[in-house]
């Protein structure tokens, strides 16, 4: 697959392919790899990347009439430009636009445009949907980040306290969260609501802030041993050693008017643990 590779002055990385303008890699500078990505993932045209960072486009999972999570994750996005900038941080732009495929599927005169910037110890995701049809539509779309972890038994995520979710394993709305930390027992496909402050996921050695803007829901996800091992594209394993942290926008689809513009973005930074 043709891939970008992008590299700060301080020495962070990442790594990006044309195909659905996946980042497949984020390491920190000074710091080692922070996205899961499957070893038996295929890598080929048409195919979903399990791992790294899919970008969920203009339908999430299955909650309508398109193929699971939209086109845009499989799709040949258009690089438009790649480099350091002058504050010394790195960033890649990749663009989306209709063809004679998506409209096939989708009939909408769009452009989406994914922005990936890296710069020390943070790594920033910048989505931006652009209607240019002349009738409104609406959309749901997510970045469906999988954190890479050591070992899932040892995973933290705070910050969603008090929130209500829809539970997509029960299949059941309006759950409250009750616990001040979440902990990763088997299966977990959450769709938190109206997510108020960043996420942190903590781990023994590091922790991860997790903050978006313009997604207004959150995603939590880990298949657990059951149904990981039934995921052909998942390694043996592989759920141990991911989680993951969704910015998305899926319970009130986003309505776009002819003309209009919408953007989320999700940032991650690495600190060592707060307890250190």
């Amino acid at each position: 697959m043709d891939s970008v590779l992008l590299k700060t002055m301080d020495g962070a990385t990442a790594s990006i392919t044309t195909h659905g303008a996946h980042l497949c890699s984020w390491i920190p500078a000074g710091g080692k790899e922070q996205l899961f990505l499957s070893k038996t993932s295929e890598l080929r045209e048409g195919v979903p990347i399990r791992g790294g960072v899919p970008v969920i486009f203009p339908q999430f999972s299955g909650l309508g009439c398109l193929p699971k999570h939209g086109f845009a994750r499989t799709a040949i996005w258009r690089l438009v430009r790649s480099g350091q900038l002058a504050t010394g941080a790195a960033q890649a732009v990749f663009e989306l636009q209709e063809n004679i495929a998506s409209l096939q599927l989708w009939p909408q005169v769009f452009k989406a445009e994914l922005v990936v910037t890296i710069a020390g110890d943070t790594l920033q995701i910048d989505l931006a949907v652009v209607n240019n049809g002349d009738t409104a539509f609406s959309f749901t779309c997510a970045l469906h980040t999988y954190c890479a972890v050591e070992q899932i038994a040892d995973v933290q995520l705070h910050g969603l306290a008090g929130l209500r979710y829809r539970d997509m394993v029960s299949n059941t709305n309006d759950n409250l969260e009750s616990n001040d930390s979440l902990l990763i027992c088997g299966e977990v496909d959450r769709i938190y609501a109206d997510l108020p402050a960043p996420v942190e996921l903590r781990q023994p050695h590091q922790t991860t802030i997790i903050s978006q803007t313009g997604f207004v829901d959150a995603v939590i996800w880990n298949p657990g041993a059951e149904k990981g091992a039934t995921l052909a594209d998942l390694e043996a394993g592989g759920y141990q050693r991911m989680v993951c942290v969704e910015a998305a926008a899926i319970l009130r689809p986003i309505q776009l008017a002819a003309g209009l513009s919408w953007t989320g973005s999700q940032t991650l930074r690495v600190l060592p643990a707060l307890d250190a």
